[in-house]
């Protein structure tokens, strides 16, 4: 499924004679364990996850058990996000918070625990979660499995200016890094979505090769053939859609000065809303709508609001006749929004920003979306345009290549893996 030396705790996957014994070992420690639970005997996992929320985290967490249920016992333990406005918590309140939770996994008493992790599940600033979470990691009592969604020390950095910022915010980021991977060091398996943020962090710690494993976001369509979409598009025009939270990183502002370079039967369809989360997206949101007014172009934005239903979103997707990612470089591992575009099998066209480039490793998935500078409104609307109407063998190519995208990262592909990565994590503890 996956090449490069990244474990994938599967023998005919594994890049290097190292990591297939590695591979072997810990499959074969799995099946000679005399406690270790079999499909007959499914695990109980405690998912520490945001739930109840409108939020991209819970809609991944809902998708990703309904994989492990397969051959898991899942159990949702909600965590809170202490970046919700709402939410006017003091330092304390935060720390009882996360203390709670805590002990509510505690009592569940599960076989396995997997943290979906953002720092904004222990608090309001990096330095404070990092030390949330190591209170976290060291009161649970049962194996841990880590998924990283954000890893923020990437190449980024080096773009701050003034100097004097620069090194300043680099000391206090080698210093944040320093203390997560601390914690880290004490969890039984991490996950990242990206080869990317894998090698960063293997970089930073090279002897977590056997308990580090990258498992992309599935790619999975969603049935959406009885629903009926909120908005419709016209037999005249072609739609370019931008999905996912109205929010200041996804580059709103690229889309429409590539949007009045294109053709009056272009329309941009804005399939989201404003995070209920962000404290600043109702500025941004007026900063849209104005520049969309300099541009004259209120007529040719269709804004679907927050589509809540996925079913109903799938269906409004679906009507793309090419999607647009233009995101800044956040520090991602993995985007949800690209992997829901590339269920749809049309042309994706994203920004430079490295967790735009998960799926394209491998030489059969390379040519699944387009990355550009975005920056560039030019350069943009042509590759827009080129990538609706240009004619095959071009948008054949990319289709192909979204087919081997789906055939390497469905659901099914990733709830494997995930099933091997919990018998690795139980397997190394009996051994122990």
């Amino acid at each position: 499924m996956i090449s490069h030396s990244v474990p994938t705790l599967d023998p005919s996957l594994a890049a290097s004679a190292e990591e297939r014994s590695h591979v072997c070992d810990a499959m074969s420690g799995v099946s000679a364990a005399p406690s270790q639970k079999t499909l007959t005997d499914r695990l109980s996992v405690a998912l520490m996850t945001p739930w109840d929320q409108e939020c991209g985290n819970a809609e991944y967490a809902k998708r990703l058990a309904a994989g492990l249920n397969v051959f898991a016992a899942v159990t949702p333990c909600e965590m809170v996000n202490f970046n919700d406005p709402d939410l006017e918590y003091g330092r304390l309140r935060r720390r009882l918070i996360c203390r709670r939770e805590v002990r509510a996994v505690n009592e569940l008493d599960p076989d396995l625990i997997h943290i979906q992790h953002e720092f904004c599940f222990f608090g309001r600033r990096i330095r404070e979660a990092n030390r949330n979470f190591r209170r976290a990691v060291r009161s649970l009592r049962k194996p841990i499995v880590v998924t990283l969604h954000t890893w923020p020390w990437g190449p980024s950095m080096s773009r701050i200016r003034p100097r004097w910022l620069r090194w300043l915010r680099t000391a206090q980021g080698n210093r944040a890094k320093k203390y997560l991977l601390r914690t880290l060091k004490q969890v039984d398996a991490i996950v990242v979505h990206s080869k990317d943020t894998y090698q960063q962090l293997i970089n930073e710690s090279p002897r977590w090769k056997k308990k580090t494993f990258l498992i992309p976001i599935a790619v999975e369509p969603l049935n959406h053939k009885d629903v009926t979409p909120p908005v419709r598009k016209r037999p005249d025009e072609h739609w370019i859609i931008l999905p996912g939270f109205v929010s200041r990183y996804k580059g709103h502002s690229h889309a429409l000065n590539a949007l009045s370079l294109l053709p009056d039967t272009y329309r941009l369809v804005v399939a989201g809303g404003v995070h209920p989360n962000d404290k600043t997206g109702h500025d941004y949101w007026m900063q849209i709508l104005a520049e969309a007014d300099a541009l004259g172009l209120q007529d040719r934005i269709i804004f679907t609001g927050f589509l809540t239903n996925p079913q109903v979103q799938a269906a409004v997707l679906h009507q793309a006749d090419c999607f647009l990612l233009p995101y800044d470089e956040v520090g991602q591992s993995g985007s949800a929004v690209l992997a829901d575009a590339l269920a749809h099998f049309r042309p994706v066209v994203t920004s430079t920003a490295r967790s735009m480039f998960v799926y394209r490793g491998n030489l059969d998935t390379v040519g699944s979306s387009v990355s550009i500078d975005v920056t560039d409104a030019a350069l943009l609307a042509t590759t827009i345009q080129r990538c609706v109407e240009l004619t095959p063998p071009a948008p054949l190519l990319m289709r192909r290549h979204q087919q081997a995208v789906h055939q390497k990262y469905s659901l099914d592909q990733t709830q494997q893996r995930y099933q091997q990565v919990y018998q690795a994590v139980q397997s190394t503890r009996n051994r122990s």
